[in-house]
């Protein structure tokens, strides 16, 4: 059990009231107290009181944390509630912790605080999840999204989360698999686990156990998650909007039932792979993304390799250029044959039913061509479980919506849409398409939203689509509790091309890892771990100050070494909340944020 300080002499509780009226004799026997003091008595007496409610609000919140004792295996058996497993207790003083066994997310953190690492398993409904408890506790909680389809405890991206001060979570949503396999999706309780159960019933009593274990309330609660990671949060204040006080949407793959189908269309434009229209050689997306560059990087008034209006490319893109016979480049391996550049505007533009009735999903940005590998071409030699002409799209077909296992991407039609918005309206509820959030704002919850728009992995248009239907939805203006931030050039969550080298990193879901200290890092590197430059600290800061967060700062580096463990500054600039965008002042440096601003 913890020990509770007494603060000021004794009077007054360590722990909140509870709110069941046992304050009342503690503050009658005060007033009794006070009554039979003389006059300098109660002087001296209320100088200390508010010499002690001076120091107890300026003091360093380090002082105020509390050390958790007892981290034992035996202590969370005994608080777990029936069906409830405690497979593991660690006291990390290493600064290294691992799970075997944990193909979802095979990468561990170093670096760590002194922590209560504890994996607990709902044996009733099948999942498991992680938390890590740091021995200085700043009384703030952070859950931690997933990716993909992928099964497993994600203990990387919680270790950047406990160095922000609070308890991280993390759930395997209900399996254990890797990268592109979703042959594990065989039962429905597996895919609802997926869905949101599983994340939904790990963060009620990941809660639980904080409280218990350091004997004290949550003051703040916080989600961060990206791609899958960003549905579930919306998932998750949609379904419960008690459950957070701020959460940080990256690139949220939010509409499954449109999504999935969506990519087995991509699919079926590119099929078979030899046909004449086919896409199916990087070097054309790489030579693709290359005329986008040469022709829309400057419509916004800047010449910078960044495609910051890609929807004025839409309107001025002439894709004729890339084919060989007009393409005056003289690599004609690289050039186009117009059956090609057909099939290219088609994932271009936005995927319509047959009968152009209904619109099932946004299409692919200009300037996310570098993206469009990522499942057109196997994602590793030899590998072709995330290709969807191949395999990966098809077994969501074959097993979330039970067409069954010789089920073919070929046999793609329209119903498929329909069969998918059935399956996931009627049992598994993944999408997160509820845009009226007015419970969630009401209780005062603020959500960050970001997507980059070099994203096709999913693709940025239907990220913005998802806040524009919120905001009309909630009757305009949501500025006040929902901001969205694009991030020109940035890919799927984190990162940007070559021979782009657009500013991305603001310390959001999965990216601190992407830059030294690697394993151990956290927020934004060279000391940029504040709210003008972390999107999780602004997303802080406006929760519990009511701080507004006109703009985040995006950083991107260059490497001094060719260990890739030391880096510099390169460029940075501000990102603007959607629909402002950032305006260069025409005098400073491009690369300086001060020379630019939101307008």
């Amino acid at each position: 059990m913890l020990q509770n300080p007494d603060v000021v002499s004794g009077l007054w509780p360590a722990q909140p009231p509870n709110g069941d009226g046992s304050t009342a004799h503690l503050i009658k026997s005060l007033f009794i107290h006070i009554s039979e003091m003389d006059l300098l008595e109660i002087l001296t007496f209320w100088v200390l009181v508010t010499l002690g409610a001076c120091l107890a609000t300026s003091w360093p919140a380090s002082v105020t944390q509390r050390q958790a004792l007892d981290c034992s295996l035996n202590y969370f058996t005994g608080i777990a509630p029936a069906g409830i497993k405690i497979e593991r207790v660690q006291h990390v003083i290493t600064g290294f912790f691992v799970e075997t066994g944990n193909i979802g997310y095979p990468t561990f953190p170093t670096g760590l605080p002194e922590l209560c690492a504890v994996i607990v398993n709902n044996v009733t409904a099948n999942y498991r999840f992680g938390m890590f408890l740091p021995d200085d506790w700043n009384a703030k909680f952070l859950a931690i999204g997933s990716y993909s389809f992928l099964g497993g405890i994600n203990w990387l991206e919680m270790g950047v989360g406990v160095k922000y001060g609070g308890v991280a979570l993390s759930t395997d949503t209900g399996h254990s698999s890797g990268a592109g396999d979703i042959t594990w999706a065989n039962t429905t309780q597996k895919q609802v686990n997926w869905a949101y159960q599983a994340l939904q019933g790990s963060i009620a009593l990941g809660k639980i156990l904080t409280e218990s274990y350091y004997e004290q309330s949550i003051t703040y609660s916080y989600y961060s998650g990206c791609s899958t990671g960003g549905r579930q949060g919306l998932k998750q204040i949609q379904i419960d909007p008690d459950s957070f006080d701020g959460v940080l949407i990256g690139a949220p793959a939010w509409d499954t039932k449109h999504l999935m189908p969506w990519l087995t269309k991509l699919a079926t434009w590119n099929l078979p792979e030899g046909a004449p229209y086919s896409i199916n050689d990087s070097a054309l997306f790489a030579r693709l993304q290359a005329e986008v560059i040469k022709q829309c990087d400057s419509l916004d008034g800047i010449k910078d390799n960044i495609v910051s209006s890609p929807s004025l490319c839409r309107q001025e893109f002439d894709i004729s250029q890339i084919r060989c016979d007009i393409s005056t480049n003289k690599n004609k391996t690289a050039c186009w044959s117009r059956a090609q550049t057909d099939t290219a505007l088609k994932i271009y533009a936005d995927y319509y039913t047959s009968d152009g009735e209904q619109l099932v999903y946004k299409g692919a940005e200009y300037g996310s061509e570098g993206e469009w590998g990522v499942f057109l071409l196997p994602a590793v030699a030899g590998d072709d479980s995330q290709n969807v002409r191949r395999n990966f799209d098809a077994q969501y077909e074959r097993y979330f919506m039970e067409y069954g296992e010789k089920w073919q991407t070929t046999a793609y039609n329209d119903s498929v849409v329909a069969d998918a918005e059935t399956r996931d309206e009627r049992i598994v509820r993944s999408s997160a398409d509820q845009f009226d959030i007015s419970a969630y704002r009401k209780k005062g919850g603020k959500v960050i939203m970001y997507g980059g728009l070099a994203d096709n992995t999913v693709p940025v248009q239907h990220t913005t689509y998802y806040y524009n239907r919120t905001s009309a939805a909630m009757g305009g203006n949501i500025s006040d509790f929902f901001l969205y931030f694009q991030i020109p050039g940035m890919r799927h969550c984190w990162g940007t091309a070559d021979n782009v080298r657009a500013p991305w990193m603001i310390g959001s879901a999965g990216q601190s890892v992407q830059r030294p200290p690697y394993a151990s890092a956290w927020s934004v590197p060279l000391g940029l771990s504040d709210a003008r430059h972390d999107a999780l600290l602004a997303l802080m800061a406006w929760v519990e100050t009511g701080r507004a967060v006109d703009s985040i700062v995006a950083s991107e580096f260059n490497f001094t070494d060719a260990t890739m463990q030391n880096i510099v500054v390169y460029r940075q600039r501000p990102l603007c909340p959607y629909p402002k965008t950032a305006r260069w002042d025409g005098e400073g440096d491009q690369d300086d944020a001060a020379s630019w601003s939101c307008g």
